[in-house]
């Protein structure tokens, strides 16, 4: 999907709406066109496909979208004017109007497995802080070493990203290489990331957070442990390929004990819950 932005042809890709700060409302439905109201920035952002979408907040709604091609003599220039802007490779187009034509599973932003991503994004929607002592209790120390481990197995089959290679990557979330994917759920392990900070604020107020040495804003524990336990399972669910039974065993040690046996996308697996 997508072509170059050069004002000819249809582009066609995906749009993620998730709080109406994308220029689409929230209540927005397959079948409607939306227009910026001027041709100055903020633009539409039509990702070419699942892996360039920007998912900065979570959660949200996907859709099929088609971008309008310029029908002024103003919109055209804006748009050689902004495709001159960007590098040839960008994955996106930037658009003054868009068809949503069909929506579909955000879960296809994070690969075939995403629907257990998804899951797992849920239980850091819903984290509280007995959870969080649950689950950063419960996490093995093995499984910072298991979690660098994987990325190192993907890193190694992606020959754009050849200069992570040998880095330390236990708490990598995302890389940037160009034409290279973020990481093996795409941006999955960001988009966490931001649920859990969000629910450590609403349910831990600001002594969920702390400076570390360099001034940045870091969590408190339980609630980095536990961020870290959910980028564990999200790994193990989400990139299974990517890990051996060792491994999964415990990426997954302290999912299983805040959560029960059954995986995110297993057939009936319920949404995570409080254990009792």
């Amino acid at each position: 999907m997508g072509k170059p932005q050069d004002g000819t042809g249809t582009v066609t890709g995906f749009v993620f709406v998730h709080d109406g700060s994308s220029g689409i409302p929230q209540t927005a439905s397959a079948g409607t066109r939306v227009r910026q109201p001027s041709l100055e920035p903020p633009y539409l952002v039509v990702g070419h496909s699942p892996a360039d979408v920007l998912v900065s907040r979570w959660p949200g709604r996907l859709f099929r979208a088609e971008v309008v091609p310029p029908t002024t003599d103003e919109e055209r220039a804006a748009t050689v004017r902004i495709a001159r802007s960007m590098r040839p490779e960008a994955g996106y187009t930037c658009a003054f109007a868009v068809d949503l034509v069909e929506e579909i599973s955000p879960s296809v932003l994070f690969g075939p497995h995403g629907g257990a991503v998804t899951r797992v994004l849920a239980a850091g929607l819903a984290l509280d802080e007995d959870v969080a002592r649950s689950l950063a209790s419960a996490r093995p120390t093995a499984a910072n070493d298991a979690f660098g481990r994987a990325w190192d197995q993907w890193i190694a089959g992606q020959p754009k990203a050849a200069g992570y290679r040998g880095r330390d990557h236990r708490s990598t979330v995302a890389i940037v290489a160009r034409g290279a994917p973020v990481s093996p759920i795409g941006r999955g392990f960001t988009a966490l990331c931001g649920v859990v900070d969000d629910s450590a604020l609403l349910r831990g107020g600001k002594g969920a957070f702390t400076r570390n040495e360099r001034g940045e804003k870091v969590l408190t524990e339980p609630w980095r442990t536990a961020g870290r336990a959910l980028l564990d399972a999200a790994m193990a669910f989400g990139a299974p390929h990517l890990v051996d039974g060792a491994a999964s065993t415990v990426l997954t040690a302290a999912w299983h004990a805040a959560f029960g046996p059954a995986k995110p996308d297993a057939p009936g697996a319920a949404e995570p819950v409080r254990p009792l």
